[in-house]
């Protein structure tokens, strides 16, 4: 039999043990977000839209790694229009390996935290290879002064 002694240690060990389980869980983090071509901020996105306003590189089934963190990246498959850099009067689309990589957090109002830079790159060679920094669409006929990709594949983000 037990002594009232070592029945008052179990209990108030037991009601220790049960006073820590229930303690109250920090500050929920933070979200983070990434907002693109005006579209609503997302958490860890599984499709992007790369070039605002054009059909001409989205980035579909995208897997994330380290989303939260000061950089996160992703995996998935790209779908890029050839002709949108080559002056023909309808898409031709294929797919790619792509990479993104989002970095640079910044604050977006009180309790939000946004990626500011979204860079993107090919798995293998570009689809795009005739692109050039000085590649000019004023000519086209149809498509003139259409959106480029940025030269150095880094995109700015808004919150």
């Amino acid at each position: 039999m037990l002594s009232r002694a070592t029945c008052a240690a179990v209990l108030a060990a037991l009601l220790l043990l049960s006073a820590c389980s229930h303690a109250p869980a920090g500050p929920a983090p933070t979200p983070v977000t990434l907002a693109l071509c005006g579209g609503s901020p997302q958490a860890a996105p599984d499709l992007v839209q790369v070039i605002c306003n054009t059909d001409d590189l989205t980035a579909r089934d995208l897997t994330w790694s380290a989303w939260g963190k000061p950089v996160a990246t992703a995996r998935g498959t790209a779908t890029v229009d050839l002709c949108a850099y080559d002056d023909c009067h309808t898409g031709f689309f294929t797919s790619a390996a792509v990479v993104l990589t989002a970095s640079k957090l910044m604050h977006c109002g009180k309790h939000e935290l946004a990626y500011a830079h979204l860079h993107y790159a090919f798995v293998h060679a570009s689809p795009w290879p005739a692109i050039k920094g000085t590649f000019d669409t004023s000519g086209y006929i149809s498509g003139a002064h259409r959106p480029l990709p940025p030269p150095t594949q880094t995109v700015p983000l808004t919150c």
